[in-house]
């Protein structure tokens, strides 16, 4: 383990090249040109950064590595018994996502158990990054 051997340092270099690339810019196609149309801002959404909260962040980013991290990315879900309840799971991925390792287990999941990953507005944090639209997606994928 990275973060055994070199550090939390090492070991959040590691995991963010493990993340990949982020996705798309928003409001632009693959081409970089801007859509017509009106388009949200997901940066107007976004507060700015806290400085307090970075410090945090980053002070607790061991404690994350080590006792958060691993025991996630070690988990494998029963597939036999959620697929019991399946048609009641929202298998959900941000649409910025991509194929990121961040993803990847939500929509292998999906396949394994014959649904579609929903996708929210924005990427891993779509919620933050983009809450009045996650929201109204939530809102329609619960039939509200």
């Amino acid at each position: 383990m990275v973060f055994r051997r070199d550090g939390a340092e090492a070991a959040s270099a590691t995991m963010s090249a493990g993340i990949g690339a982020p996705g798309p810019l928003v409001g632009r196609d693959a081409s970089g040109t801007a859509p017509e149309g009106p388009q949200e801002d997901p940066a107007a959404e976004l507060p700015p950064p806290d400085p307090e909260a970075l410090r945090r962040m980053h002070a607790n980013n061991p404690v994350f590595l080590e006792h958060m991290l691993c025991p996630f990315t070690g988990y494998v879900p029963d597939t036999t018994a959620l697929a019991t309840g399946a048609e009641r799971l929202v298998l959900a991925v941000g649409e910025e996502s991509g194929r990121q390792l961040t993803a990847r287990p939500v929509r292998v999941l999906a396949e394994r158990l014959g649904r579609e990953a929903v996708e929210f507005p924005g990427g891993h944090v779509g919620v933050v990054q983009r809450p009045a639209a996650f929201a109204a997606t939530l809102r329609k994928v619960l039939g509200g």
